[in-house]
């Protein structure tokens, strides 16, 4: 007699498909009530109720204009009394201008004043006339305190002689003037003059520091050096100022 074959029971496969299934279904209604949102996202759907819409309305944002500018601005207290500004007091030989003409009556020299500073090779640089004498701009003007002035000029060019060639003739005692822009003109005096091996002159003396009203003259001396196109030395004049002659002073009466 055959017995009944029991009826098999779910496999250990099968349970672990039902959890599954539970799961897909849980996670099918949770999107089913997620699509609302979803779809309240879109412009296009409009599914609110009428209570939502009027809920909308009154959440609507209202702009308040601002009131306008006020033409007049009241400036902040002041916590300190203001005084007037002052230009500081000008230097006159600034407020001169530039230096524009030398005179040295002893060796007939009358000459435009051009401005140099430094060549290629950092020596003071020379003028481009020969004729001309030049003012270094590092140094003072001619006059100033502090340091002293310097102003250059050639010994000779390719035709003879030039503006300076008669330089080394200036004895102590010697006078010259400088004359500025706007007609102040001041009288130096010779003081001495030194020769210097044209790469060893005192910078320092020639155009620092100095406690009275220095000018100083320079030009090339001795012989000529072919191989460097230069000459051997330098010759400085040293002078000081004897005194100052604005251009607004009265001319003193002549006697006699």
């Amino acid at each position: 007699m055959n017995q009944s074959q029991p009826i098999p029971g779910p496999s250990p496969k099968d349970d672990r498909a039902r959890p599954l299934s539970l799961r897909a279904i849980a996670a099918g209604l949770s999107l089913a009530a997620a699509l609302p949102a979803l779809a309240g996202c879109n412009p296009t759907v409009d599914r609110v109720s009428a209570d939502q819409r009027w809920a909308r309305a009154e959440l609507l944002a209202t702009y308040t204009p601002l009131p306008a500018a006020t033409a007049t601005l009241t400036p902040f207290p002041s916590s300190t009394p203001t005084a007037p500004y002052q230009t500081p007091t000008p230097d006159v030989y600034q407020a001169a201008g530039l230096p524009v003409r030398l005179e040295i009556p002893a060796i007939g020299v009358d000459a435009v004043i051009e401005k140099v500073g430094r060549d290629a090779t950092g020596a003071v640089d020379v003028p481009k006339i020969s004729a001309n004498v030049a003012w270094f701009t590092e140094s003072a003007l001619p006059g100033q305190g502090d340091k002293a002035s310097v102003i250059v000029g050639h010994l000779d060019d390719p035709y003879g002689p030039a503006v300076f060639y008669h330089l080394r003739r200036l004895r102590p005692g010697d006078e010259m003037a400088v004359t500025y822009e706007n007609g102040d003109r001041h009288i130096f005096v010779v003081e001495s003059k030194e020769r210097y091996t044209h790469n060893v002159v005192p910078a320092q003396r020639l155009y620092g520091a100095t406690s009275h009203e220095m000018l100083n003259l320079m030009t090339c001396d001795g012989a000529w050096d072919a191989g460097h196109a230069n000459y051997e030395q330098r010759l400085v004049v040293y002078s000081h100022l004897k005194r100052a002659e604005p251009a607004s002073a009265p001319t003193p009466p002549s006697s006699g």
